[in-house]
């Protein structure tokens, strides 16, 4: 088994490629699905240190798998890397990736830590996987086209032969998330004749009902994520609606339930629905382990955190393979999806999260590829 603080020596020397990584997916903002540069250094640079990498891995161009084989037998563990950045909206209406949710640090300690482990490579049992997995950020166009980069990896079976998967997010606190949300996308399309001078066309009936809907629910539970009325005058093609929600519940069935009563407000509609987003499953031995790694860096881990207001597609994975998703806290957080947060996580606090997060995964995945 190898020491403990060896596993942190060796992140100590990778201390500047996990800056100059993380620098460089910050500078490099791409959207879901369109990472190719960040995905080629990340891949480039962890097949520089040995690792066995395939491009392209579960019919996404972006994706990747990289490699490291031990030297002892042991334990599968996976590592989540993340590099797509977040829509923001402009006043003017344009859109623009930025990296404002710790995607850079994310990616860098991930990097950091795969690399310090390749250097451990004689005392190191089992199998560490780095994925790469693209289009996190659900509103990125890539991802309401095709899904998240997680979801569609556990589809594509790449987290069959994994044995713990971790997956470790800048947060307010450290600790293991035990709980989050379940969600749904549900796009519905409502096509109207081809002049406004009919009394009311259905397609603007729908779009009050759509509004009317919303305004009835909290936004954690539903969200009215785009609206759009489309049709050509020149052409005299009809007016098309299309809606577009998010749908989020504490269980699958109320998921279910949520959509059924979206689907009585607006009958009008033909309703396509995106892939199932399912809420984490947590696992005790994957939790102890990294909680584990948090009592060797002496830092407090929060064994009861409160259930994540959110869903994540890593929910996908975890019903797949024992897994953690792991919240490296600071104080005061950060300004997610925000320029306030996209300048904190290009900081230097985003280099000491960065540099945490590697630690811990690093830690983790040392304890788990352990044959038990």
């Amino acid at each position: 088994m190898i020491d403990r603080q060896d596993v942190l020596a060796a992140i100590a020397r990778q201390t500047d490629v996990i800056r100059a990584t993380m620098h460089f997916v910050h500078e490099h903002p791409e959207l879901g699905h369109e990472e190719r540069e960040c995905s080629r250094h990340l891949s480039d640079t962890l097949a520089a240190a040995g690792l066995e990498v395939e491009l392209g891995v579960g019919g996404m161009d972006t994706a990747f798998r990289a490699s490291l084989d031990g030297e002892r037998p042991g334990a599968t563990v996976g590592l989540v890397c993340l590099y797509d950045a977040v829509t923001a909206v402009r006043p003017d209406g344009l859109v623009e990736p930025v990296h404002s949710c710790g995607h850079g640090p994310i990616s860098g300690a991930v990097v950091g830590a795969a690399l310090a482990l390749a250097e451990l490579r004689e005392g190191l049992a089992g199998t560490v996987v780095v994925m790469g997995c693209p289009a996190d950020e659900i509103h990125a166009p890539g991802s309401i086209a095709r899904g998240g980069g997680k979801a569609l990896g556990a589809e594509a079976g790449l987290w069959d032969d994994v044995d713990a998967a971790l997956y470790a997010h800048p947060e307010f606190i450290d600790t293991v998330s035990l709980e989050s949300r379940w969600m749904q996308r549900a796009t519905g399309t409502v096509s109207g004749s081809r002049s406004l001078a009919t009394a009311d066309q259905p397609p603007l009936q729908a779009a009050r009902a759509a509004l009317e809907f919303a305004r009835a629910h909290a936004p954690d539970d539903l969200m009215l994520e785009r609206l759009e009325l489309d049709g050509d005058v020149e052409e005299r093609t009809g007016l098309v609606l299309r809606a577009t929600f998010l749908v989020f519940a504490d269980a699958e069935a109320d998921v279910e339930l949520r959509l059924a009563a979206l689907r009585a407000a607006v009958p009008q509609a033909r309703w396509e629905l995106g892939r199932l987003v399912e809420a984490v499953q947590p696992d005790d031995r994957v939790t102890a382990a990294v909680a584990g790694a948090f009592a060797i860096l002496g830092r407090d881990f929060v064994s009861d955190p409160p259930r994540l207001p959110f869903a994540t597609d890593f929910g996908n994975i975890s019903r797949r393979c024992p897994a953690a998703l792991i919240g490296v806290g600071r104080e005061g957080g950060w300004a997610f999806h925000t320029d306030e947060g996209a300048a904190q996580f290009a900081s230097p606090d985003g280099e000491a999260a960065a540099l945490t997060i590697a630690q811990v995964l690093a830690l983790a995945a040392a304890d788990l590829t352990e044959p038990r």
